[in-house]
């Protein structure tokens, strides 16, 4: 079978057998899935045993090697693997920094086909790598999904003081304006705030500046029995 052949094949199988969307192909795709349909002879002898090629030279550029789901494990490196998580982000997605807060978890690297290598470089914690990618530019409590076992106490109150003092700089009277519990689920501290401070805005900012702030002082208690 000569390449134009092979490649006549794929096509075929792919969109009238199959009938598969570009998303599934990249679920499905990858040596097992050409051996089945004893597209391997081929596949070995053309494009020297990489599913990648072949389906490079049928849809040129339309695909990333990374985005397959069998991408295998070998391809990966460090560097190749925080080039294709910037180019998912700012080419593919084109997220801005919010955007990526709220959808930017383990789920989310698998379906972009990533998880493989977070896995292999960073021990499978989303944060660490992209901590590698953008270095402080992220703290981990700013994502919708901190991992299990995250949040103690004393973290909880560094992530207030953090988002009081350094990201928002609020001034006194700001923070009493502005300190509410949907100012807390806004920055992510909705769940230490219910574990830790049984829900209380209050108590919480309390143990973090103790005596400083008199409870009905915060806009949010005013008028609150």
């Amino acid at each position: 079978m000569d390449e134009k052949k092979a490649l006549q094949l794929l096509k075929c199988l792919i969109e009238e057998e199959e009938k598969l969307s570009f998303q599934k192909l990249l679920q499905i795709y990858g040596q097992k899935w050409l051996n089945e349909r004893r597209l391997s002879a081929p596949l070995r002898v053309l494009w020297d045993g990489s599913p990648y090629a072949m389906i490079n030279d049928l849809y040129p550029n339309r695909f990333k090697e990374w985005e397959f789901t069998k991408a295998p494990n070998k391809f990966w490196t460090k560097e190749k693997a925080l080039q294709a998580l910037k180019w998912t982000i700012e080419e593919k997605e084109k997220l801005n920094p919010e955007q990526l807060k709220n959808i930017y978890e383990t789920k989310w690297l698998t379906q972009s086909g990533l998880r493989g290598a977070c896995q292999l470089y960073w021990n499978d914690s989303p944060y660490a790598m992209i901590n590698d990618l953008y270095p402080n530019q992220f703290k981990e409590w700013e994502f919708k999904m901190t991992p299990n076992g995250f949040w103690t106490r004393e973290k909880a109150l560094d992530a207030l003081r953090w988002t009081i003092e350094e990201k928002e700089k609020l001034t006194d009277n700001q923070l009493l304006q502005q300190y509410t519990m949907k100012w807390l689920k806004r920055h992510r501290l909705w769940t230490p705030v219910v574990r830790y401070w049984n829900g209380s805005p209050y108590a919480m900012i309390n143990d973090l500046y103790p005596n400083k702030y008199v409870k009905h002082s915060f806009r949010g208690y005013i008028n609150k029995s």
